[in-house]
């Protein structure tokens, strides 16, 4: 579609912004925003509306549509005092006042122009018996909460409203897959049993029909702390088999794939495998090709910068200033392309600070939790950055929210052996213990968790428990380096570990 305003024309095919047929560098959610209203000249469009449709029901704040309005006009030659083309419409929402005309027919097809919009999530009302008022209250409220909450799964499209809903049956799964283009659902069941409740909640493939995963949670009452308590845990559980859903269903396509699925095949391919040198190879090489093929699309360097910084700070990738400048560049291109985004932000933020640049970090990631409350990688970044800053007391805090707000994958093995150690800088014996064990039981696999271990039977004065850890974690990974030793522990302990590997 071509809209054609003032001077302006903005063509939704070839992802262009003309003005008198020059092109305007524009950013990729700022044009999202600018076709959204050109497409409804005239009409108001709400805050909540402008979140749910440009957004895509992602968790954002009022100030994050309010800088992206700021861009937009900025683009346009307009501003908040002139309002000549986009209008504020106060306690109402946005206008877009310029009279606006449709070329006729779309225009000539680009590479671009199919592009893979991401895969979609209809999360189904919660089937409750009729007169449980209670349960119907926290059946909605966990329906609502999940969706928002699975806003930070990057390019992950969520519906929480459906025709069907009034009505006493709906549709199949695979009708709502051929009507709406739903790829999966999230369906359920609640009731109110004693001073608590019952949750059933299972996730369907809608094109085939298959249930992929299922779980009964038993939610604790009163209902107010059941409010709160209940879509965190749902997430948790569910977050990582919608990932795994979404590399199958990515792995599985025919076609030639984009460079958003790329993306969504390395995202997800550190999530199931584990943060280890070949998953950190794979998922780089994705990333690489994901960039090279669409070099417009942010996510992609903002992961590879993750990826390199991370990697070499923990001794996962090969040369180790090639992956600084990797990590560093990529950032920076990351930023520029898509400043607005929480999930960017989160990650070349951490990149940065993970190669050395904490003080240039902390306020792009302090940006990423504004921007999104539920970012828990943006969250655990920022208290890996305090901690590197010498803010251990901050640090841990923000770790610690990090991991409360995770899906239960992976990465809490690795962020809880980070905060284990830095609970024991702080003196605090007894919970890093409890965090090293934690770390350790959520993932066979992470020798950090068991230098971690290590870490705190050496605070407890058992080189005996200290020196098995090591041992663990040499088993696990032989290849294991001083530099990486120490990017756990510490130089101090680390040389203390030293003395204990096996002979």
């Amino acid at each position: 579609m071509r809209y054609r305003f003032d001077d302006f024309e903005l063509d939704t095919e070839r992802f262009a912004l003309l003005r008198a047929g020059k092109p305007c560098a524009v950013e990729p959610k700022v044009f999202d925003l600018l076709a959204y209203l050109a497409g409804r000249p005239g009409q108001v469009c709400s805050m909540d509306e402008l979140v749910r449709e440009v957004w895509h029901g992602r968790i954002v704040s009022d100030t994050t549509v309010s800088s992206c309005i700021k861009i937009a006009r900025k683009s346009l030659g307009d501003s908040g005092d002139a309002q000549r083309l986009i209008k504020t419409v106060r306690g109402r929402g946005y206008a877009f006042g310029a009279e606006v005309t449709v070329a006729g027919g779309p225009s000539k097809p680009s590479a671009t122009a199919a592009a893979y919009r991401g895969p979609s999530l209809l999360a189904m009302p919660l089937r409750v018996d009729a007169g449980d008022a209670a349960a119907a209250r926290l059946g909605e409220a966990v329906r609502d909460d999940v969706a928002a909450i699975l806003g930070r799964v990057p390019l992950l499209r969520i519906a929480v409203q459906a025709p069907w809903q009034k009505d006493a049956i709906a549709p199949a799964a695979r009708a709502l897959h051929e009507q709406l283009g739903a790829d999966f659902l999230l369906d359920g069941a609640l009731q109110s049993v004693g001073d608590g409740f019952r949750l059933s909640l299972q996730l369907v493939d809608a094109c085939t029909g298959f249930q992929r995963w299922s779980h009964r949670f038993e939610v604790a009452g009163p209902l107010e702390s059941a409010l709160s308590e209940a879509p965190v845990a749902v997430v948790a559980r569910l977050e990582p088999q919608l990932v795994r859903a979404i590399h199958d269903s990515v792995r599985s396509a025919t076609d030639q794939p984009s460079a958003q699925q790329l993306f969504l095949e390395a995202y997800s391919v550190l999530g199931l495998k584990g943060w280890l040198r070949d998953a950190f190879a794979e998922a780089a090489a994705l990333l690489r090709r994901s960039a090279q093929i669409d070099p417009q699309f942010a996510l992609s360097p903002a992961f590879l910068a993750l990826v390199c910084g991370l990697g070499q700070r923990i001794g996962l990738v090969g040369s180790r200033e090639a992956a600084v400048a990797e990590a560093e560049a990529a950032a920076s291109l990351a930023m520029g392309l898509d400043p607005l985004d929480a999930t960017v932000l989160g990650y070349a933020g951490c990149s940065l600070a993970d190669i050395g640049q904490a003080p240039r970090a902390l306020p792009i990631l302090r940006q990423a939790v504004e921007l999104d409350a539920a970012n828990a990688q943006a969250w655990a970044a920022l208290g890996s950055a305090c901690m590197l800053s010498g803010d251990i007391e901050q640090g841990v805090r923000h770790l610690a929210h990090g991991i409360e707000i995770s899906p239960l994958d992976s990465r809490l093995s690795f962020w809880g052996s980070f905060l284990a150690v830095g609970l024991l800088s702080l003196g605090r014996l007894d919970e890093a213990s409890i965090q090293a064990e934690l770390a350790c039981q959520r993932d066979g696999r992470c020798s950090f968790a068991r230098l971690a271990r290590a870490a705190v039977g050496l605070a407890r004065g058992d080189p005996a428990a200290a020196g098995a850890a090591v041992g663990e974690a040499y088993r696990l990974d032989p290849a294991l380096s001083p530099e990486q030793i120490a990017s756990v522990t510490g130089r101090r302990t680390a040389a203390a570990l030293l003395d204990l590997r096996p002979g």
